[in-house]
């Protein structure tokens, strides 16, 4: 009891937010009146979440110093995660005038107490959730996993790109495409945007199994391409560019460090620039790319400096736009990087299929939802022993110095 108290103070110092029902987790529950106009296969769903909220630190917060940079740090690990609990608040809301009937279970768990994800499983009233969402690590995600499965509920992975994580459980839906959504996305790009590619891959062994699937995407369209072993030949990558073609140099270098990374960018930017003989190139890499501070934001705008990634504040996508207006109106700042999005992203998807679906949902999942949410997801597995990964991702690209999404 002392610990929903607390949570209840909390939320309601972080919230202000308009609502006919607003209560929290530890048997507490979020429940939304459906419009009984609309009709629904399934009454209501139950779904249980999953944060690392640090609620019993919140009286060790010194707001009289706060400093905004250590937000996200661990001085203020509170903070974390609450975007995506907000973000699905705002869709919540939404379905709520859609008719929709939620019963939303939040609980504190931290990223890796096992222990506590243990004993909120043993709760009464988590064999009849509908849908779980562990925003946690590996060793609790698993231990969720395996509840799920054992009772058939289906379980939602939001951040991990591990596609291992699917691998022998029908219930699980990984949300973070795997490396080769990205390079569909990134064939299915160039072949409607360039009419005679010619590609110059640069990797080195450690990306030998990324390399594979590119070769096999690139082979299978007929283009002109050749792979270079960076490590080895820094200084041949300009051998097979031809001034008759479209010029793409695709990088999936990963020299295993921020710094290394950094200084491997910075080279290969001054490589393309002084080389002075080169036709138009266009370049496809990491997004990180884009946090490296030494990198001159001139040279990835003159070489087209593309990159693939499932979420970002895209303002030239106007369901982000609305999604941004709704969550400055509620919360009263703009959302975060990733989280805000993704929260809303996965209710404005799972609440309406699942109540819809019923059980056949973990069967059939795919639904277009595209017109409601910020990104659309599409599923797809390879066993039916085996759980659901996102094949879904947008390519993005510098122009006029401004980040456009360009192709899905």
């Amino acid at each position: 009891m002392k610990h929903s108290v607390i949570y209840i103070v909390i939320f309601v110092c972080l919230f202000s937010f308009n609502s006919k029902s607003f209560a929290f987790a530890g048997g507490n529950e979020l429940s939304l009146s459906p419009d009984k106009s609309i009709p629904i296969t399934k009454k209501s769903i139950n779904i249980a979440m999953f944060l690392s909220l640090s609620y019993d630190r919140i009286s060790e917060l010194d707001f009289t110093k706060f400093n905004i940079e250590d937000k996200k740090r661990l001085k203020y690990r509170c903070f974390e995660y609450i975007t995506f609990y907000e973000g699905a608040r705002i869709a919540l809301d939404k379905l709520e005038k859609e008719g929709y009937n939620v019963s939303l279970y939040v609980y504190d768990v931290g990223e890796e107490d096992v222990n506590e994800m243990k004993k909120v499983l043993e709760k009464p009233e988590m064999k009849s959730m509908d849908l779980i969402i562990p925003l946690v690590f590996q060793k609790c995600f698993t231990i969720a996993a395996d509840y799920a499965l054992k009772h058939e509920i289906p379980i939602i992975n939001p951040m991990s790109p591990n596609p291992s994580i699917v691998v022998g459980n029908p219930f699980v839906f990984k949300i973070q495409p795997s490396s080769i959504a990205d390079v569909e996305t990134t064939v299915r790009y160039i072949r409607n945007k360039f009419t005679s590619p010619n590609i110059i891959l640069l990797f080195s062994p450690k990306e030998k199994a990324l390399m594979e699937m590119y070769q096999r995407a690139i082979e299978r369209e007929n283009w002109t391409w050749c792979g270079v072993d960076y490590n080895k030949y820094p200084n041949r990558i300009f051998e097979k560019v031809d001034p008759k073609k479209d010029n793409i140099f695709i990088s999936i270098l990963d020299k295993g460090s921020q710094q290394t990374n950094e200084a491997y960018a910075n080279t290969l930017l001054m490589k393309l620039n002084n080389n002075k003989g080169l036709p138009p190139i266009n370049l496809i890499a990491q997004y990180d790319w884009l946090d490296y501070p030494s990198l001159d934001l001139r040279l990835l705008e003159k070489f087209n400096f593309h990159f693939t990634l499932s979420y970002l504040n895209d303002y030239t996508n106007q369901n982000f736009v609305e999604f941004v207006k709704e969550f400055r109106n509620h919360f009263r700042q703009e959302p975060d990087k990733i989280y805000a999005a993704l929260g809303y992203d996965i209710m404005m998807y799972f609440v309406p299929v699942i109540q819809n679906k019923g059980k056949s949902f973990s069967k059939e999942p795919n639904e277009d939802r595209s017109k409601f949410m910020i990104n659309s997801y599409l599923f797809d597995r390879r066993d039916p022993n085996d759980g659901w990964q996102n094949r879904r991702t947008v390519i993005y690209k510098i122009s006029d110095y401004k980040i456009i999404s360009v192709g899905r």
